[in-house]
């Protein structure tokens, strides 16, 4: 039985995930956040140097801030998708597509953002089972957020599904159990797209960057109240969705991950 200990950061959440193997850390926060997760993990009972694998949901500063840092430490394996490895090399956040007007007015002071590279070691590419490095878990390649977002869908049913969705309001601190639109999408129905593929075989909680866990039956609720007519994608054109060499399916991945 895997354990999920959730890493409330300033900004977004982190995730340590404990089997009977090694640990898995699961995104790493904003640059600053080092020591609240050497902290976590110590009261969790697990030293940096026990990690098996530090894997991100996606690439942006609030969630790759101090991967370089706690990977130099660990000496472990730094994981994520190929699609986000434009993001990883040119170290900051580039143009962020806002969703809605609080996110048009954050991607003017977040856009940009720097954070440390890290090179990566094992991509994070649809169907990776993760029980060599201790977890029972796949990967599904979850995009939308950005191109290269993952979800982590465990064998227990829960997954921890990165920014595809937020859980509350004012970045998860209030209601953080109520499902919500993140902020920021590249492309928002794909991005939608992907969360209804994580519904559709998950079946326990949902653990967000930002806010949460939510429930599975409380993002259902979300999804069919709010089925994609086209209002939130008008921060997010048609522009974004042909552009981008990795957006040529906006379907996403079509196949299941073996459970």
């Amino acid at each position: 039985m895997t354990a999920v200990h959730p890493i409330r950061l300033r900004f977004s959440n982190a995730y340590l995930l404990v089997g009977d193997h090694r640990p898995v850390l699961i995104d790493t926060g904003s640059r600053g956040d080092s020591r609240a997760i050497r902290a976590a993990c110590t009261a969790a009972g697990v030293e940096l140097r026990d990690l098996a694998l530090i894997l991100h949901t996606h690439v942006h500063s609030d969630h790759f801030g101090n991967t370089a840092d706690l990977a130099a430490t660990a000496k472990c394996p730094v994981s994520y998708h190929p699609n986000d490895c434009v993001l990883a090399e040119q170290a900051h956040n580039g143009r962020l597509q806002g969703v809605g007007v609080r996110g048009r007015i954050l991607s003017r002071l977040l856009s940009n953002l720097p954070f440390q590279s890290c090179r990566v070691d094992i991509e994070a590419s649809e169907g990776l089972r993760l029980d060599e490095f201790g977890v029972p878990a796949a990967v599904l390649h979850t995009p939308g957020h950005t191109a290269g977002s993952i979800s982590v869908l465990m064998d227990s049913g829960d997954a921890i599904v990165g920014d595809i969705l937020m859980g509350g309001y004012a970045g998860g601190a209030v209601l953080p159990s109520r499902p919500n639109f993140h902020y920021f999408a590249d492309n928002l129905p794909l991005a939608m797209d992907s969360l209804d593929r994580v519904l559709r075989v998950s079946s326990g909680r949902l653990f967000v960057g930002h806010g949460g866990p939510v429930s599975h039956a409380a993002a259902l609720r979300w999804r069919a109240s709010r089925a994609y007519t086209g209002e939130p994608s008008k921060d997010v054109s048609s522009r974004n969705r042909t552009s981008n060499p990795l957006f040529k399916n906006p379907g996403g991945p079509s196949s299941e991950p073996q459970r």
